[in-house]
């Protein structure tokens, strides 16, 4: 019977260790998004009209593009 009671609470122990090691975790944003993105990702589930979605939309696709300011390395 003791060696149930000790097996119930390790187990027990071991779920709630598991648990909130998942719940701990922090989930970065992506390392290629920009602000621009990062608000339009944002902003997908607010009301808004379409035309300032599609604004918004165009702004993140903007600011992904390449800067030709840095020059290539080989």
């Amino acid at each position: 019977m003791a060696l149930i009671t000790m097996v119930y609470n390790w187990s027990i122990m071991a779920i709630l260790t598991t648990m909130l090691a998942g719940c701990a975790q922090q989930f970065d944003h992506r390392p290629s998004d920009t602000p621009a993105c990062m608000n339009y990702r944002f902003m997908m589930t607010a009301p808004m009209p379409p035309e300032a979605m599609q604004r918004l939309q165009k702004q993140c696709e903007v600011s992904m593009r390449p800067t030709t300011a840095m020059p290539k390395r080989d």
